[in-house]
């Protein structure tokens, strides 16, 4: 029984170091673990919310603390079954503490949790050598680790969000500059528009490798339309058809034809590895990704 017990916890244990460093440091961010929890939370916030982007908006910080959740509760569970078998007979009981209740699951429970949050009270010490090593300085680093993990990706995610953010803002500040001067940006000075294309298509370029690196930052929904990708797509695409004609400047055909590919990219991306309905046609899965974040009727 205690080589069984050690065993699943040990590889709980792993499940949770390994879905940790798929998610924060391989190049798709994709750990099974981290992506099933969080899509979960996804389908199930889409169904709860009936349509109010307010309360949709919550689904990504609640995936996100869900994951840290679950990567701190299996390390705890899977050290606590190591430690169990071996209470109270492996460990030394401090005074005023009855020994003889000591030994039951919440017992090592507690002592995981202790253990990895580095607290260190010493009231349950190992005397076991190798308990003394697992029980302790090893789950504490650990501990320390994800910890160490957890800040690095909010402040990384951070910055996704607030790149998603400039991305958005900057087309609907185009958009909304063309309406009100009734000019269009392909009725300026070909070489400044260009300019103007070059910088959104670097843009939405990074927004797609943003998507790739950290996929729970397809989860962050916008409260407001004006700061949606999904509704502020298809202007964009406008936008670069009005510049694609045959009678506008070579320049700026060019840098249409560039952006018009950086967005395709970035949906078929999305309709890939978000919505999961693969498809070639870039308005299919713009569709696709409006429908997912229910701005499909505006």
């Amino acid at each position: 029984m205690t080589a069984i017990l050690n065993v699943l916890g040990a590889g709980l244990v792993l499940v949770a170091v390994r879905d940790v460093f798929d998610t924060l440091l391989h190049p798709h961010g994709h750990g099974v673990v981290s992506q099933t929890l969080i899509r979960g939370v996804w389908r199930g916030s889409r169904v709860l919310v009936r349509g109010n982007h307010h309360v949709l908006s919550l689904a990504g910080p609640v995936a996100f603390i869900g994951v840290i959740a679950t990567w701190g509760g299996l390390v705890v569970l899977g050290f606590a079954l190591i430690i169990w078998p071996h209470l109270p007979d492996d460990f030394a009981i401090s005074e005023g503490i009855d020994a003889t209740q000591q030994g039951g699951f919440v017992d090592a429970l507690y002592l995981s949790m202790v253990n990895l949050a580095s607290l260190g009270y010493g009231d349950i010490v190992p005397t076991a050598d190798l308990l003394r090593l697992l029980a302790g300085p090893l789950e504490t680093l650990i501990g320390l680790g994800l910890l160490t993990a957890s800040i690095s990706w909010i402040l990384f995610l951070y910055r996704v969000l607030s790149d998603y953010r400039s991305l958005s803002h900057e087309i609907s500040v185009l958009t909304e500059a063309e309406r009100a001067s009734d000019i269009g940006i392909a009725g300026i000075e070909p070489a400044v528009a260009a300019g103007v294309l070059s910088d959104l298509t670097s843009r939405v370029i990074a927004m797609r490798d943003d998507f790739v690196h950290s996929p729970i930052a397809y989860y962050f929904h916008p409260r407001d339309a004006r700061h949606a990708l999904p509704v502020l797509l298809p202007e964009l695409l406008e936008v670069v058809e009005r510049c694609s004609g045959p009678d506008r400047a070579a320049a700026l055909r060019f840098q249409a034809a560039m952006l018009a590919q950086a967005i395709e990219d970035l949906l078929l991306t999305i309709a890939e590895d978000f919505t999961r309905e693969p498809t070639q046609d870039v308005h299919e899965a713009l569709a696709g990704y409006r429908r997912d974040h229910l701005w499909a009727h505006t």
